[in-house]
């Protein structure tokens, strides 16, 4: 197998802070086809000062949507994230992948607690 391949998320963003989804989904497009080929991927936080659940639930949390957990734990390592965003990371992933387990469920879970709340997924 081949060397684990560096992604640093200060470069993607091209900034410290990782606070918008739309840069969250950009490193999940660079990190999920690599995942899907089976090659090691480091998604290194280093240099980032701030992170948000938004920015987490687009980049890592939406990987559970396309790949099996085992191989993202096989495959994904993250690296360089400030003890204080770790909580928020481990919510995310644990949130996601209640999320695309049962998909179904979980949209009709929100509908029936907002019932008059557009959908947006």
């Amino acid at each position: 197998m081949s060397e684990q391949i560096l992604i640093r998320v200060a470069d993607l963003v091209n900034s410290p802070r990782a606070v918008d989804a739309d840069d969250g989904e950009r490193v999940f497009k660079e990190v999920c086809p690599l995942l899907r080929a089976g090659q090691k991927v480091q998604l290194s936080f280093d240099g980032i000062t701030m992170v948000i659940t938004a920015f987490l639930n687009a980049s890592v949390g939406k990987l559970y949507g396309d790949i099996s957990e085992e191989k993202i734990t096989e495959l994904l390592e993250v690296t360089n994230l400030r003890d204080a965003f770790q909580p928020a990371l481990d919510k995310s992933i644990q949130w996601s992948k209640a999320y695309f387990q049962n998909r179904s469920r979980m949209e009709e879970s929100v509908s029936e607690d907002f019932p008059n709340e557009e959908q947006s997924v």
